[in-house]
């Protein structure tokens, strides 16, 4: 991978973030950007000083916590499939033979 493709944010992201995005962004996008940044930090993206800085104002201005949705979606991943359910087809199958 290239250092821009390792990188955790598209080149200029974090600066539009300092400048003023963050104001375009409603509370619930903030908290999701800042638990998938994490997320990515956690799994080895490099940060720049500017990310991590247009993360902590992140941080900072949030009202939710992104620990509690970094932890949702990592159950989300890991958690193992539920036993498979067998569905009973058959009472479908005389209500489109009735409908013919």
């Amino acid at each position: 991978m290239t250092e821009e493709q390792d990188s955790l944010m598209v080149s200029g992201k974090a600066r539009w973030l300092l400048e003023g995005g963050l104001d375009e962004l409603d509370e619930g996008e903030r908290a999701l950007l800042l638990a998938l940044a994490n997320l990515e930090a956690d799994t080895g993206r490099t940060v720049t000083q500017e990310e991590r800085q247009a993360l902590d104002r992140i941080a900072a201005r949030s009202e939710q916590d992104a620990d509690d949705i970094s932890q949702a979606i990592k159950h989300m991943v890991e958690a193992k499939a539920k036993k498979e359910r067998r569905l009973d087809w058959s009472g479908l199958k005389r209500r489109i033979q009735r409908k013919k």
